[in-house]
This record gives structure tokens, sequence and C-alpha cells, in this order.
């Protein structure tokens, strides 16, 4: 409520007779879309690492970097695993949030080979 323009999309697994089951969530807030709109460089990194605590899971994080050459955040997902769908979850998202990478000039900088996505993949998210 204080940051207005901010996206945040929780889903859960439902399961019959029980709590549902968190599956992931996605966090954009809007100072930081417009932040990397207005100041930053047209260079969107993605990475991600494994959450080793109770819980377990995966955090996804989008970086760019401003004037300063310092890390800027843009948007972070926690899930609880790591695989195309969800990978093409976060991209969609993030894509409704800052806009057409082909008409702003963005590039991207990733490490996801291993779950055997593609540049036509991601072509597809951004089509």
């Amino acid at each position: 409520t204080s940051n207005e323009g901010s996206t945040v999309k929780i889903n859960c697994i439902h399961v019959p007779y029980s709590q549902p089951i968190f599956q992931r969530i996605y966090v954009c807030l809007d100072a930081c879309k417009k932040g990397f709109k207005a100041g930053c460089r047209p260079l969107i990194s993605l990475d991600g690492c494994f959450l080793k605590g109770y819980y377990g899971g995966y955090l996804l994080c989008v970086v760019g970097q401003d004037a300063n050459n310092e890390i800027f955040p843009i948007a972070y997902v926690v899930m609880d695993v790591e695989d195309k769908e969800n990978w093409k979850w976060f991209l969609t998202l993030l894509h409704q949030d800052l806009g057409d990478y082909s008409q702003l000039g963005w590039n991207f900088m990733f490490d996801i080979q291993k779950i055997n996505f593609s540049l036509n993949d991601l072509a597809c998210i951004y089509a």
C-alpha cells in the first residue's frame, strides 16, 4: 500500500482437506521498476541460488547496474524448485513489469543452461 504500482504474485498448490502448499512468490517494487528505467544501464542480469534453510527452495533475482557501477535490484522470486515452468512464469511477469526489451534496447545476462532453457524460449516470452 505504501508503494503503489508494485507487483507481488503468490502461487500456492491447493491440496484437498489440507493447508495450501507454497509454490512461488514474485516481488517487483514500483520504485525499483522506475529507478531501473530512469537511471540504469541497459543490462539486466538474472541469477539464482539455493535456499539452504529449513524450507529450502530457490531464490532468483534480477538486477541492473546504475551509473555508479553499483548493483540495482529490480525484482526477485522465491520458488520451490528451479525448472522451466518457474523460469517462464518469472520472465513473463518481469516482461509485464518492465516492457518490451527489444524496443527499449535492454540486454540480458544469465546462466540457466542447467535447465535446458534456450534463447528461443526467452524469445517466445517476449514476442
